[in-house]
């Protein structure tokens, strides 16, 4: 038996590292955090769920994000590049009680302050430190880490990889990857200062531009930043020829709504670049290893579901971790299994309502101002995160995606104006674009 230096190590210190090292310091098990970059340090994904707020309470860090001054969300709003149609969600008007705002974060902010947490509840944190082999044995894993003063080797029974996309070491059960819905897409994004943003309470919305084969998001930071990033294809990116923010300038030249809501705008940094959009491993769990986060999926930041995906399933494989640590026994086949399933389904109610998005005609359906039997208020719960679907809101949903079906046959709601909206591909090939 592996006589070992912690109970758990948890790879990574993003949102999904810094809770699943929370709740097993919660549950008393010794916790060892490695982190290959130096906290703070920049990061996407600013846009946070208001179901994620219940996750934030248990965690204890709610307090921390209450007194951080984050710019608060109430809502978002969708709109097509061409000026044709938009729509306003408010999160309070949903079918689901209690989901009325969340917060809009600068990441390097926020993921200290969950690190930190984790910190001060007992937990060890090793940064900048690479895994750079993770080597199962008797009872436990050792990892042999990279860090500024050279090779280090540490032991843990346990092992929550919480590594995001980066694949710094080699293991067997992230080698099956599920078939994916969509295609690979890749985002170019900056910070941006200078934007105006709309009065009262929609100050703080997201909003979503969607393109012809891609969308923009804008979300509002504090201090008058904006973060802007443009979704599209790989293959969209790659015809069109252009570099990144040359991409960038020719969608927003070429779509009336985002010059109109991008006037004066001015970039904070250079542009980044960040690809391998959707995927999801087919095995989440092993007998004593589980993926978290981003580690173990992601399909798409178009309803800013990856924080919350990151908690969620960070607490339940903690959870199941610590419940097999006092039972001294590995995790079954069985778990493994539920644990995958959990996270995929959870994630599948996304997946559906991102299927939607990039559908036309479903996509008429999502803008639909009012529907009946309230099947857009439950649309809006699962946009404020709601994806357990209890019976309220599984079953308007499932009408509603019926709907987006028939909506190809038969015109349940007015078609949109969807003339004008060139692909992002196709972009390159103009030698003129608009001028702003």
């Amino acid at each position: 038996m592996l006589n070992a230096d912690y109970d758990v190590l948890v790879i990574g210190g993003g949102p999904a590292g810094s809770a699943a090292a929370i709740v097993s310091r919660q549950q008393g098990l010794s916790v060892c955090v490695v982190e290959k970059e130096t906290f703070p340090r920049f990061h996407i994904g600013e846009s946070l769920l208001p179901h994620g707020n219940r996750l934030f309470q248990e965690l204890g860090v709610w307090p921390s994000l209450e007194a951080a001054g984050f710019v608060h969300k109430f809502g978002a709003y969708f709109f097509l590049a061409n000026g044709a149609a938009g729509k306003e969600i408010i999160f309070a008007e949903g079918i689901i009680p209690g989901l009325d705002r969340t917060f809009q974060v600068e990441r390097a902010k926020f993921d200290l302050i969950l690190l930190d947490h984790a910190r001060s509840l007992g937990a060890e944190v090793r940064m900048p430190a690479t895994v750079r082999i993770l080597a199962p044995g008797d009872g436990g894993h050792a990892a042999t880490l990279q860090t500024a003063g050279g090779e280090q080797t540490v032991t843990a029974r346990w092992v929550i990889d919480a590594s995001g996309r980066d694949k710094f070491f080699p293991c067997e059960a992230k080698r099956a990857i599920d078939p994916s819905p969509f295609p690979k897409r890749v985002a170019i994004y900056n910070h941006f200062h200078g934007m105006a943003r709309s009065p009262g309470r929609a100050a703080g919305h997201t909003t979503a531009v969607r393109l012809g084969d891609g969308w923009f998001w804008i979300i509002p930071l504090a201090e008058g930043r904006t973060s802007v990033g443009l979704v599209t294809t790989v293959d969209s990116m790659r015809r069109s020829g252009l570099a990144p923010a040359e991409l960038f300038a020719r969608a927003v030249a070429h779509s009336p709504k985002l010059r109109e809501l991008m006037a004066g705008a001015e970039p904070m940094m250079d542009f980044r670049v960040t690809s391998d959009y959707s995927y999801f491993h087919r095995t989440l769990a092993t007998d004593r290893m589980i993926m978290a986060g981003d580690a173990g999926g992601f399909f798409d930041p178009i309803f800013s579901s990856g924080v919350y995906m990151a908690l969620h399933s960070a607490q339940l494989a903690a959870g199941l971790i610590a419940r097999a640590h006092r039972e001294q026994r590995t995790l079954t086949p069985r778990e493994c299994r539920d644990y995958t399933r959990a996270v995929k389904k959870h994630a599948g109610v996304f997946q559906k309502l991102i299927a939607v998005f990039y559908d036309n005609d479903a996509f008429s359906v999502f803008l639909c101002q009012r529907a009946p039997l309230r099947i857009d208020l439950a649309i809006t719960s699962i946009v404020a995160g709601h994806a357990s679907l209890t019976w309220p809101v599984w079953w308007r949903f499932k009408l509603f995606l019926l709907i987006c079906r028939l909506q190809k046959i038969r015109r349940f709601v007015p078609r949109i104006d969807f003339n004008g909206m060139a692909a992002v591909g196709d972009l390159g090939t103009d030698p003129s674009p608009p001028a702003r």
